[in-house]
């Protein structure tokens, strides 16, 4: 289900630091324009008590256009765009990324379709340009399952930067909860829990992305690398990456897709 309009403002105040929070405050109170939002509404309150006085003050789209209007003003533009822009659908998302590929990949796509047996029919998609495929997919499975079936073809065919952008598009457009997600809400990194700690063997590279993320800090980082064999850095690395909640479950899949990518291909397959 797409996201409501205050889901949308709640995630993008939620995304702001508390400096940034501060000043977007601080310009709420200080516009000009009618209606003024008084001060004891807003001042010392969470981030949803402000999204919720945002929508009552305004309308729904004056809301946005208000919240965009402030957060370019203090120069945040990244959460100003990705606010004003709206969600793509899964048809969009879907159509998007199978029209980037190559006609050698396309091929492929529609190969590893096919073989997976699971509904879709040759005659359905063999010689179908790219819209083609993306309408048998969302009739033949869900719009959430016709995405995630397409991520796993397009790892499977090594096309990892697609898939990565077609999650990336999902999350923004409310269709995937997480990165690692899956349909019954557990995350890649605890499904495979076992198969990651006997399995990775990148964890140096893989502790100096997380120490730059600031997902560990430096006495973890040296603890963790001092240990032996890899196995075990890897048993008390998923410990601290998991006390950092999805957030930091998610950033340690990506880097563990950049690090360790056939291993984690191999796993998806799962």
């Amino acid at each position: 289900m797409p996201r409501s309009v205050k889901q949308l403002l709640a995630e993008t105040l939620e995304d702001l630091s508390k400096d940034n929070l501060d000043k977007f405050i601080f310009q709420l109170l200080d516009r000009r324009e009618e209606p003024r939002v008084r001060r004891c509404r807003v001042e010392g309150k969470s981030r949803l008590e402000v999204v919720d006085v945002l929508v009552s003050t305004f309308t729904e789209d004056q809301a946005v256009d208000v919240t965009v209007e402030i957060l370019r003003s203090i120069s945040c533009k990244q959460q100003a765009e990705r606010l004003k822009m709206p969600p793509k659908t899964a048809k969009k998302i879907l159509s998007n990324k199978l029209e980037d590929l190559s006609g050698d990949n396309l091929k492929k796509f529609r190969t590893e379709l096919l073989d997976r047996k699971d509904g879709v029919r040759t005659s359905q998609v063999e010689g179908k340009d790219f819209m083609e495929i993306s309408d048998v997919m969302i009739n033949v499975y869900s719009e959430k399952k016709a995405l995630k079936v397409a991520e796993e073809i397009l790892r499977e065919i090594r096309c990892n930067q697609a898939a990565d952008d077609l999650v990336a598009e999902a999350e923004q457009a409310g269709l995937f909860s997480s990165a690692g997600g899956s349909s019954d809400g557990e995350h890649f990194v605890d499904r495979h829990r076992t198969d990651l700690i006997q399995r990775v063997t990148a964890v140096p590279a893989v502790l100096d992305k997380l120490l730059k993320a600031k997902v560990i800090q430096d006495e973890t980082y040296d603890e963790i690398l001092a240990l032996r064999p890899s196995q075990v850095q890897m048993r008390t690395l998923y410990k601290y990456v998991k006390a950092g909640g999805p957030a930091a479950k998610d950033l340690f899949l990506k880097i563990l897709k950049e690090e360790q990518s056939f291993l984690i291909d191999d796993l998806m397959k799962k």
